[in-house]
Parts: C-alpha cells; structure tokens; sequence
C-alpha cells in the first residue's frame, strides 16, 4: 500500500528499509538513489499536487527522535500525539522511550499508512487520526517536527499550549520560536540533514528542539 501511494507520485521509485544513525530505528523510505534532478512535467505535477513527504525522514523528526531517546524520562509512561507525523519517526522514538501511547495525525492518507509500516518494522504499534484532537488528556504531549512554519501547523502548536498541553516541537525553517511562542524553549540544537538528502539549503540542516516547562525537570 505505501509503495503503491508513493509511486502514484513517483512511478519509478521504490520504498527501502534504512537505518537512521544515531537513533536504532528503521524506516521506509524512497530509495536513496532516486534522482534528485529536473523530473518530467507531469511528474512534477503529481509531486505539488500530492507531494510524498512522508517517504522521507526530514531533519526535524530525526532531530526530535534523537532527543527524545536521549531524554525517555520526558515521555516514559506518557501519551504522545504527533502532529503532522510525515514517516512517523518522533512517535516511533517515543514509544521505543517507553512512551504508554502514541497517536500519528496527519490529513494525508499515505503518510498515516507510511507511520503503521514504520511502527511494525520497529516493533511497535500506534494510532493515527487525520486530524489533530482536542487537548485535554492530562498526561499528553504534543510532538510537532518542522510544521509551525505554516500557519495550521503554528495555530495548532499554539492551540494545543494555550489549552495547557505540554509540548516538544522541533524546528529547521523557523529561528528564535520562543519569541512568538513564549511558552517553548530551547533546550537543543542538532545539525542534520533530510534522508534521503534533498541537496536543500545548508540553513536547513540546523535543527532547533524547544519544549514546554515540563521537560526541564528531566533534562
């Protein structure tokens, strides 16, 4: 089913199992030898139209996955609730944590079944949603990895923390968060790069990670 969904967008690529460094943890994602250069016309229609972001692991969820793993007190016992979960890696990194629950939220059809693959290969199991739920689960974190640079992404964070939510969001697009969001802050920061590598702009590979107050006690 996944591989089907990414190639109705890329006909000649493939979904392969990789394993991230530094983290333990496999997913599938599009073949790494895939071409990086101009694609055909209608192909690059299909990709802004229906864009398989979720067949790679973006530097945001592999820098939020690597500091939750080195930080499982922060989510151990607890629910996480992955917005906008593209591969699934942040929930994944959290139920290895010892996480008690997880759901991945995306509105895209194939990135939820991208984040159910991704959990059976390391040996977990989640829920997924297409939209983000109400707050109001006292013991809930909400994860959020490169998705407040869009405005439903930012309004949903920012809805989530004025409902008195805990949070963990992870940032390459957006500096200094904590200036429109007072209640995150910086806790990490990590230089890592979308796989497979999209030859994006080095600004890209700083990875920010910023936490609600909660996380302090565990850091």
């Amino acid at each position: 089913e996944v591989e089907s969904a990414l190639q109705r967008t890329l006909p000649q690529a493939c979904m392969q199992v990789t394993a991230l460094d530094d983290t333990g943890l496999q997913l599938g994602l599009i073949n790494a030898d895939f071409p990086t250069g101009p694609l055909e016309p209608d192909v690059m229609h299909a990709v802004i139209a229906n864009p398989a972001y979720w067949a790679f692991c973006w530097g945001g969820g592999q820098a939020l996955a690597r500091w939750i793993l080195d930080h499982s007190a922060v989510v151990a016992g607890r629910r996480v609730t992955d917005f906008g979960v593209g591969s699934g890696v942040a929930a994944i990194a959290a139920l290895k944590a010892a996480a008690h629950q997880a759901c991945a939220v995306d509105i895209d059809l194939g990135a939820l079944q991208a984040c159910e693959a991704n959990a059976k290969l390391n040996g977990v199991s989640l829920t997924v949603a297409p939209q983000l739920p109400l707050p109001g689960v006292q013991d809930s974190i909400l994860l959020a990895a490169d998705i407040c640079y869009e405005d439903s992404g930012f309004e949903g964070v920012l809805s989530h923390i004025e409902q008195g939510s805990d949070a963990l969001v992870a940032e390459s697009r957006l500096r200094n968060l904590s200036q429109t969001l007072p209640a995150l802050q910086k806790v990490a920061e990590y230089q890592v790069r979308t796989f497979p590598d999209l030859d994006e702009s080095e600004n890209y590979d700083l990875v920010q990670i910023f936490a609600t107050e909660f996380a302090q006690k565990h850091l």
